[in-house]
Parts: C-alpha cells; structure tokens; sequence
C-alpha cells in the first residue's frame, strides 16, 4: 500500500530530492524538474502544490530503491494556469518544463520564450542542454547571459 504525503506539508529541502528521484534517469523529466527547481517561484506555491504535486512515502526511486517520490502532473499544467494567478514569465517557465517532459501545451516555443528575462531565458536555455544529455558527455555549460570574445588572433 502506498502512503500519500501531503505535499504541502515538505519544505522545498524536502521536496527537491522527491523530485529528482521521481525524474531520474529521463533526461526531460529531469531538465523540466531542474528547471522548476531552478526558477525558485513554483515550489514555493500552495495552488502549484496542491493540485500539481503528488507525494508518496514509499515510491520507487533510482534503481528500483523505495524512497519518498514527487512528481508533477505536467498534463494537468494548461487546466492549472488557466486560474493561477501568475507573471507571464512564471506561467512561461511552468509551460515550458510541461512541454519539455511531453505534456501537449500551447503557445509555441517563440511566444513561450518572449517574456523571459535574461535569468529565465539561461534557465531555459540550461534545461535544454540537460534535455539533450549533455551534462553526461561534460559538454554542459550554464549559461550566464554575458557575452565573450572566444576570437583567437591570426598570427
């Protein structure tokens, strides 16, 4: 028998490794749980928690080990949004890490990402490159948003 933990109740420290257990070894689940860790705001939200969020005592983690588990109804994301009030980049970066673990969300990808700001669109950006399982071929970078010259002189 499975034991619901209300997810509500878990401090974030908590909540996190539930997650990444939940998502391990998938790398969009991954990229979209990292993203949703990363960008501070979702976990920290009772509405996001409350109907997104199901929490179990004993699921399976990495490995086939019995641990806590976490895990979010992406398909339910579009239904969520539709009365959670949220910045347009907040509700960006929610459909976002939706669409990246496979749930059918709209708008496209151009009206997704023409709200972020500098910090989210890298979030964004370091979600993709996980996606593509780049941080396991050390070809990772997180991206800060400034700019340099990677020009060699000609001598």
């Amino acid at each position: 028998m499975t034991t619901t933990i209300d997810p509500t109740i878990l401090t974030t420290d908590e909540l996190i490794p539930m997650l990444r257990a939940w998502a391990h070894g998938y790398y969009p689940a991954e990229a979209a749980v990292e993203l949703i860790i990363r960008h501070q705001t979702w976990l920290h939200r009772t509405d996001f928690l409350l109907d997104l969020v199901d929490a179990v005592a004993d699921g399976w983690g990495p490995e086939g080990v019995t641990m806590p588990i976490a895990s979010i109804d992406w398909d339910r994301v579009e239904h969520f949004l539709a009365g959670a009030p949220a910045s347009t980049s907040e509700k960006a970066i929610l459909r976002f890490a939706a669409s990246l673990a496979g749930a059918l969300v709209e708008p496209c990808l151009r009206e997704f990402t023409g709200g972020l700001d500098d910090r989210n669109g890298s979030l964004v950006l370091d979600a993709l490159a996980h996606r593509f399982g780049w941080h396991e071929r050390g070809r990772a970078h997180l991206v800060t948003g400034a700019f340099v010259s990677t020009a060699v002189g000609h001598g």
